[in-house]
Formats: C-alpha cells, structure tokens, sequence
C-alpha cells in the first residue's frame, strides 16, 4: 500500500508553494480513532493564515475520506455477489453505523462495483 500525497487542483500552487509536513495528525489504528494536536508553530500563525491552511486539509481529508468509504462498500459489495445495488447500499449504511462512522445519504458509485 502506498501512500497518496496530492495537492488540490484549485490551488493556486502556480505561484511556487513549497508543502512542509506539520505534525499533529495522531490515530489509534487498533480502535479506529483518531485525534489533532497541532504544535504551538501551527498555533502561533496569523489565524487567517490557520484557516486557509485547515480548509485545504479538511478538503484533502474529506477526499481521502470518500476514498476510504468507496473502499469500504467495494468490501461490503464483495461478501454479497449477486446482490442488488439498494441491498449492498444498505448493508454498507449498517455497518457505518455499527462502526460509528458518518455515511453520506449517497455514495457515487464507481460503475465495477455496481
């Protein structure tokens, strides 16, 4: 597995941004819990300056997220072969709720899993 690092495609990198790491990102990989603690670094910047960088993460975050649930119904449709598409949809809705996880009302669907 690889990991995906990728810039949004509005952003106006033409003008030479130069991404550094900034730690504070911090996950129980054994609960599936995750957490922020960004460093007094982060902290210490101009707060218009905070809140573009944030949006661009929660932009970034909510595609890797996507990816993660169009993942998770590839897995769900794959114990279930035959079945309908509304009966994998429900089943997937089941198990983010088992799992506590936010599952959007729809879920573009790529056409090899439907």
């Amino acid at each position: 597995m690889t990991s995906v690092f990728a810039v949004l495609d509005d952003q106006e990198d033409a003008s030479g941004a130069f991404h550094l790491p900034v730690f504070g990102l911090y996950a129980d990989v054994e609960m599936g819990q995750g957490s922020v603690c960004l460093p007094d670094d982060f902290l210490g910047l101009e707060a218009a300056m905070q809140a573009a960088i944030l949006q661009d993460w929660q932009r970034a975050l909510e595609a890797a997220r996507r990816r993660a649930l169009m993942k998770m119904f590839a897995d769900v449709s794959a114990t279930m072969p035959g079945e309908s598409l509304q009966v994998r949809w429900h089943r997937m809705r089941q198990e983010c709720t088992r799992l506590g996880v936010e599952c959007p009302a729809e879920l573009p669907v790529p056409m090899s899993v439907s």
